[in-house]
């Protein structure tokens, strides 16, 4: 009685210990995430910077280093209209009116309001994965800046593990 007590005392706690882990693993991989996509903004964002619309078009290369599997840099205007998004050229300058889905009407307005009052912010919204329909949960780290006078707002983002 007591054997079987043990062992099955002993399976709980490594079964325990085994999916911790791997809540662990899946937060680092989260957390590796967001260091990626800070770092594509803040590169970005300097490129831009320095070259001005030659910076863009780097930025807004399908195939470029600022567009990885499901992570690419996005441009966005202050009215909330998507730029460069090179993961979804369809929407690329077009205005917010326009947008047929109201998830996404309101996940750019999600990503306008986060940087209305500070320059930098993480936001969390629905968006679907590159070549995809089905809206996800993504979550974006963005930077405001100022382009030939107008307020732009640099973002890349990933699709956290559910």
């Amino acid at each position: 009685m007591r054997r079987a007590n043990l062992w099955s005392f002993l399976v709980i706690s490594f079964g325990l210990l085994f999916l911790s882990n791997i809540a662990t693993a899946a937060d680092l991989a989260d957390k590796d995430k967001k260091i990626l996509v800070k770092n594509m903004v803040d590169e970005a964002v300097e490129l831009i910077k320095t070259k001005g619309q030659v910076g863009v078009d780097i930025v807004s290369d399908k195939n470029g280093k600022f567009n990885t599997k499901d992570t690419y840099v996005f441009v966005t205007s202050e009215s909330g209209a998507d730029l460069v998004n090179p993961a979804f050229k369809d929407i690329e300058g077009l205005p917010l009116e326009v947008y047929t889905q109201t998830v996404f009407k309101e996940s750019q307005m999600a990503i306008v309001d986060a940087v209305k009052d500070k320059d930098t912010a993480w936001v969390e919204y629905l968006w679907p994965k590159p070549g995809e329909e089905k809206p996800s949960k993504k979550i974006s780290y963005l930077k405001k800046m100022s382009i030939n006078g107008k307020v732009r707002i640099v973002g890349a983002g990933f699709y956290p593990r559910e």
